[in-house]
């Protein structure tokens, strides 16, 4: 059913909220994610009375066989094809050194993970794919692949600090992860690749093979 014009500007205003929040100066990582957590479940509960838009479906084997698949076509393509590729036009590797402090530290490092899985596995998927999704669609009266380059800009943006070279492996990889959620509509593979791309890049940092990073072709 079509919404109302009302409704799609109030769509829209909401999905603007959420990607505000990420830049709001009262919390900080990992507790910004984890209010844009509750912002999400609570909004869609309240104007969609389910949380069936957020795409939380069951995971049966058919779906571990997509995670494993997928996890293994992004790891192995982003590290040794499209990361080297971008390494090499911009002349300059992704600008990783803010997770240096990991190096060594073993209790960083576990706590690094814990809140990685919540607020980039979970908060970032939730905000970029599914709320974003869900919110696109309401505003366009359509599902769209459009929807998928989209939510890849949007999702590389926070990633600034990074630099040219970060900032188009974000949106390569966002680009990546729209078409997962697009193609299986099931946020929970989303999230579950998502976490297992950031625990290897954070298990590297924490051995001290950032550099893996800037290799080029």
């Amino acid at each position: 059913m079509a919404l109302r014009p009302g409704q799609r500007f109030l769509s829209l205003l909401l999905l603007l909220i959420g990607l505000l929040l990420v830049y709001n100066p009262v919390t900080k990582f990992p507790y910004t994610f984890c209010v844009i957590i509750m912002y999400i479940l609570a909004v869609t509960w309240y104007t969609k009375r389910s949380l069936k838009p957020l795409r939380f479906r069951k995971l049966d084997s058919k779906a571990l066989k997509i995670i494993l698949l997928s996890y293994l076509v992004l790891e192995l393509s982003m590290d040794f094809v499209f990361q080297p590729l971008v390494n090499k036009i911009f002349n300059e590797p992704a600008d990783y050194t803010a997770f240096r402090f990991i190096e060594g530290d073993t209790a960083v490092y576990f706590s690094w993970l814990l809140k990685m899985w919540i607020s980039a596995a979970v908060g970032e998927e939730l905000l970029f794919r599914a709320f974003a999704f869900a919110k696109l669609r309401d505003i366009f009266n359509r599902r769209h692949w459009v929807f998928i380059p989209i939510s890849a800009v949007l999702f590389s943006i926070p990633h600034l600090y990074q630099g040219l070279a970060g900032l188009t492996m974000t949106f390569l990889f966002g680009l990546f992860f729209g078409y997962i959620f697009y193609r299986f509509k099931n946020i929970w593979i989303n999230i579950i690749v998502h976490g297992l791309i950031d625990t290897v890049f954070l298990t590297l940092s924490y051995l001290g093979y950032l550099e893996f990073y800037s290799m080029v072709w």
